[in-house]
Formats: C-alpha cells, sequence, structure tokens
C-alpha cells in the first residue's frame, strides 16, 4: 500500500479546440491518473496529452490556460475564434488516495477542530 496524488480529469469538450466551432464533433469523458504534484503546469501539460491521446487536434490547445476553480477544482479553458463556450474544457481535481493492489481509495482529513488530543500512557497488551 501506498499513498499517491491521483488526478481526476473532466475534459468536457474534446475536439472542439480545432477551430471549427459548433460544427466540431466533441465529446466528454473522465480520465484518472497519477501524478507527482499537483501543480498547474503539470496538470495543463496532463491536460494536452490526454486531450491529443483521445482525438484533439495535436496544437490546438496550446493557448490553454488556468482559470479560478471551486471547490477545490483547478479550470483549464480554451474559446474558438467565432465560438464561446459556457463549459470549461477541462476540469481537475487532485486528492490523496490509498493505492493497493490496484485499487484507489480516498483518504479524507479527520475535522479536529474544537477537539482536544490526547495520548494515553497505558500501553495495550
Amino acid at each position: 500500500m501506498e499513498v499517491v496524488l491521483l488526478a481526476h480529469f473532466n475534459l468536457n469538450r474534446i475536439g472542439s479546440a480545432g477551430g471549427n466551432g459548433w460544427y466540431a464533433k466533441q465529446r466528454t469523458q473522465i480520465f484518472c491518473t497519477e501524478v507527482v504534484n499537483a501543480e498547474r503546469s503539470t496538470l495543463r501539460n496532463l491536460v494536452i496529452e490526454i486531450a491529443e491521446a483521445n482525438g484533439e487536434t495535436v496544437g490546438a490547445l496550446e493557448s490553454i490556460k488556468f482559470e479560478q476553480g471551486y471547490s477545490g477544482s483547478v479550470i483549464f479553458d480554451i474559446q474558438g475564434p467565432n465560438v464561446s463556450y459556457s463549459t470549461p474544457y477541462a476540469e481537475c481535481k487532485v486528492i490523496h488516495a490509498l493505492k493497493a493492489n490496484g485499487k484507489y481509495f480516498m483518504l479524507e482529513e479527520v475535522d479536529q477542530r474544537g477537539v482536544t488530543p490526547f495520548t494515553s500512557s497505558r500501553r495495550s497488551t
């Protein structure tokens, strides 16, 4: 077992960045991968890599930009030259997860507000 950083990528408009506007065939798909860090540049590069590997025009996402997210999400968006989309191109969320036998389990911090820590001096046998 190990603790890893797991990134979920919701790519909302694969195929829309090629400049064909509303006529472009586009699709939504969710991807998940382990990451070494949660820096914007790392996530941006993965959005581009994943999108291009799944049908986005190579080079079409060169100008994709970070936008302020919500609820811990990292948002990347790109608009077409003649089209304005209401949905961001990609939403990313990075979490700590426990990896065991090829499966991932979400870790959640225990809320300790208002709790006084206590360490027992007795030893259990």
